[in-house]
């Protein structure tokens, strides 16, 4: 396993983790307010580990923080006013299937049936695991489609760290510095809540803001520079797993059979992605060798 690999796992266990967390903050806090608390502390990190100079003017560092930071979480909590979790959860981890279909319609990337398959499998196991026995869902129109919003500002974030190639600690505290700048106007008339806050919610946006959005968020983007941003997102599947395996354990509840299937469809649906992957690369870099060679012989004859 490479560093960067290791690296997005110890994300997915953060992030997994994380939900737990922003259960305890919202109970006390408005979610938008709490957004706003989550990734000033996040900027702040980041701004100390930078030396104090983060990246601000560029295009991209400011649709990565607008898109990403605000309003990734801006839907994904207004998804939660109006729809069930389980139906939020399933639908935000559909961003791979949607980021892979960004990838081949809008990037033209080469992409194969197999790759969709990969995806999909994943995305069924994911079902599994937030639904654990549970297989009716309470549609509600206006929220699930805000949940949609949340994958798709995903897919956009996705896009502009891409875009940016190598990121340092000043780029990412740039784009936590638009997160804030962002979700400003709608925590404007709510900073009384701060004396509503008790031990365990400030230990929470503690991590929440220095661990999940701070150290995280570079790490992820680390992720997506050195092993692709296909790759990386994919591992947006393990999520839900990782947040499922936690309430387990935290309940001392053995894991049930669909939450193993679940995890299983899980793995399988990301091996045949990766291997897919993995011909493709060794397919083109064949083909690389092939021109090579056959432009040396003409400049030889």
């Amino acid at each position: 396993m490479t560093l960067e690999r290791f690296f997005a796992w110890l994300v997915v266990v953060f992030w997994g983790i994380s939900f737990l967390a922003t259960k305890v903050v919202v109970q006390v806090l408005d979610p938008f307010f709490a957004g706003f608390l989550r990734f000033i502390f996040a900027f702040f990190f980041l701004f100390l580990i930078s030396g104090g100079r983060p990246k601000l003017f560029n295009k991209n560092i400011v649709m990565a923080g607008f898109w990403g930071v605000f309003s990734y979480f801006a839907f994904e909590n207004s998804a939660l006013m109006f729809t069930e979790p389980t139906n939020a959860a399933i639908i935000v981890s559909s961003a791979p299937v949607f980021f892979l279909l960004f990838s081949h319609l809008v990037q033209k990337k080469k992409t194969t049936s197999k790759m969709y398959l990969g995806v999909i499998l994943s995305f069924l196991g994911v079902a599994l695991v937030v639904l654990n026995g549970r297989f009716v869902l309470k549609l509600n129109p206006l929220g699930d489609l805000l949940a949609f919003g949340a994958a798709l500002s995903w897919v956009f974030y996705t896009h502009h760290i891409e875009s940016l190639g190598s990121l340092s600690f000043r780029e990412n505290a740039g784009i936590m510095f638009w997160g804030v700048v962002f979700f400003l106007p709608f925590s404007a008339g709510k900073f009384w809540q701060i004396s509503e806050m008790n031990s365990i919610v400030v230990i929470s946006l503690l991590y929440l803001g220095l661990v999940c959005s701070g150290l995280a968020y570079f790490l992820w983007n680390k992720a997506i520079e050195r092993l692709g941003s296909r790759t990386t997102t994919n591992m947006i599947y393990y999520i839900p797993v990782v947040t499922a395996v936690a309430e387990h354990l935290l309940k001392l509840k053995l894991p049930s059979a669909l939450l193993v299937g679940g995890v299983v469809l899980v793995v399988i649906g990301l091996l045949i992605f990766e291997r897919e992957v993995h011909y493709e690369t060794e397919d083109s870099t064949r083909g690389m060798r092939k021109d090579r060679t056959e432009e040396t012989r003409s400049s030889a004859d």
